[in-house]
């Protein structure tokens, strides 16, 4: 049964409303349940080579499991005029986290100020009650701590006005149905960069995050989530010189792609245990210290997710790794060391068509890269949702390119470690892993500039709604959607795309980041 029929049978059930739904769910379960493939448990399907057959059915828990990623995929792409079936929540949106709706037809809130808290604050956005899509009318700083509290938002970084937005602090995923872009979080005390757990329908895109002394970047035991475009770099140290790890990563179902890693000693990522389903591509690790990646052990001890999951299955496919000044000898070659706790303890791992610079024996042989015993080699990579995958040595370039807060503009910050990364160097710390965010300078100095006049406060300049037909004193109109292509007409102008003109967005060529592809750069 394809991906493509349950998400029409999906439909069909609950086009009149989601109180059907539970018919839809029993039926299908009740049709999965009599297909013979069911008994096809992954725990019983080694090859005698000690690899694993292709997990298409691996247990009638991961069966159920796999069902509940796929409606909360759909769960809010019922079909509706600002919603149509599969439309992403943005252009160039990819993998399990894409079709979240976020903010979409909600109120916009306009970011007036750099403050921690109170009126015109990000912070105040992140409160509201209700779907929203957070603009911001100033660039700068932002000292404090932000917590996403309520479902449903968009926060778009990308219209700030001069140099973008830092938060010089936490900012913590406490939400679902979550979209986040083009921000920076460059903490200055204990705890994630940027983290969030137990949540669903996530993804965050073209986010900087460093200088955690815990992990810079850490989302997992979430559902349908994607991390792309991201740049994790230069964690921090504790006060007793431990950590400077880069994350944990690991959700049930779950897509990362096209991200930099660079310049931590370890977790690069660490996978979490009972981590589910996880597809990791096109990504570039540079610079690690003593550990690339470890972990994906089948069990969470204590795991508070209901049902648990317990499986890890990752694929690592395409990435590119390039040791740099601190990596050690020993681990230079390293794609990954899986890890258990002891016997049934195994996740189950595919690794291919990575490059390993410096190692040819390890690019054309990645197991040679996977250090240990303590793992189930996947003979096949399990059925991922694609993304617009390169080899690994074009999304190397691509990565360099296109990574990071990138919009409004890259900081210095950014700037200095992507030529670090380009030219295999590092310029500060301890051959580039650092202590503090002072051995680097700390924040940059981010200057604003005058936002586009918004008469009516629906998020669309004057000037874009003159463009294209739109009135720039009637509000209501940012939420209709001109062109009929499931994207509002807000949205249309935070993508950088023509309201005017229907795209079919549901095709795969036409699933592109219009901000990183024009002129907007």
């Amino acid at each position: 049964m394809s991906n493509r029929f349950i998400a029409l049978e999906y439909r069909e059930y609950c086009h009149d409303g989601r109180e059907t739904c539970g018919a839809f769910v029993d039926n299908l379960a009740r049709d999965l349940a009599r297909d013979p493939l069911l008994n096809h448990n992954l725990s019983n399907s080694r090859q005698t080579d000690g690899t694993a057959n292709d997990m298409k059915f691996p247990s009638t828990s991961t069966i159920l499991l796999t069902l509940g990623g796929l409606l909360g995929l759909l769960s809010g792409a019922a079909g509706d005029e600002t919603n149509p079936a599969n439309v992403t929540a943005f252009p160039g949106a990819e993998g399990y986290g894409a079709v979240t709706p976020g903010g979409r037809g909600g109120e916009v809130i306009a970011v007036t100020n750099t403050n921690g808290s109170g009126p015109g604050s990000l912070q105040a956005a992140c409160n509201a009650q209700g779907p929203r899509i957070v603009v911001f009318k100033v660039s700068g700083t932002i000292d404090g701590d932000v917590k996403i509290k309520n479902d449903f938002i968009t926060i778009a970084g990308q219209t700030a006005p001069g140099d973008g937005i830092t938060i010089k602090g936490n900012l913590a995923i406490d939400a679902n149905d979550v979209v986040i872009r083009y921000i920076r979080v460059r903490t200055d005390h204990d705890g994630d960069a940027l983290g969030g757990r137990y949540r669903k329908n996530i993804i965050v895109d073209h986010v900087s995050a460093s200088w955690s002394s815990d992990e810079v970047f850490s989302l997992y035991h979430n559902e349908n989530v994607t991390i792309q475009w991201c740049m994790i770099t230069e964690a921090c140290a504790k006060a007793d010189g431990s950590h400077r790890f880069g994350g944990i990563w690991g959700n049930q179902h779950a897509t990362y792609h096209h991200n930099l890693i660079a310049h931590n000693d370890s977790r690069n990522p660490r996978w979490a245990s009972g981590c589910g389903y996880n597809d990791y591509r096109n990504n570039l690790l540079y610079n690690w210290g003593y550990q690339s990646c470890y972990g994906g052990e089948a069990h969470q001890k204590g795991d508070r997710r209901k049902p648990p999951i317990e499986f890890s299955a990752i694929n690592m496919i395409a990435n590119y790794y390039k040791p740099g000044p601190a990596t050690r000898s020993d681990v230079k070659d390293c794609i990954a060391s899986p890890s258990s706790r002891g016997d049934g303890d195994y996740g189950d791992w595919h690794v291919a068509d990575n490059y390993v610079d410096g190692f040819p024996e390890v690019t054309a042989d990645n197991w040679s890269g996977v250090k240990g015993k303590s793992f189930t080699k996947l003979a096949s990579p399990w059925q991922a949702l694609p993304i617009h995958q390169q080899s690994a040595q074009a999304a190397y370039t691509t990565v360099l390119e296109q990574s990071g807060c990138s919009l409004p503009k890259r900081d210095s910050i950014d700037t200095r470690i992507i030529e670090e990364v380009r030219n295999g160097t590092a310029t500060h710390g301890n051959n580039g892993i650092i202590t503090t965010p002072e051995d680097v300078g700390g924040w940059p100095e981010l200057r604003s500039a005058e936002a586009p006049l918004d008469s009516d406060g629906d998020g669309m300049p004057d000037d874009w709604e003159t463009e294209f037909g739109l009135d720039a004193n009637q509000a209501e109109d940012n939420s209709s959607d001109k062109d009929g292509d499931g994207f509002t007409n807000v949205e249309e102008y935070l993508n950088g795309t023509d309201p005017t003109e229907f795209i079919d967005y549901t095709k795969s060529e036409n699933n592109i980041n219009s901000l990183e592809n024009s002129d907007a750069k």
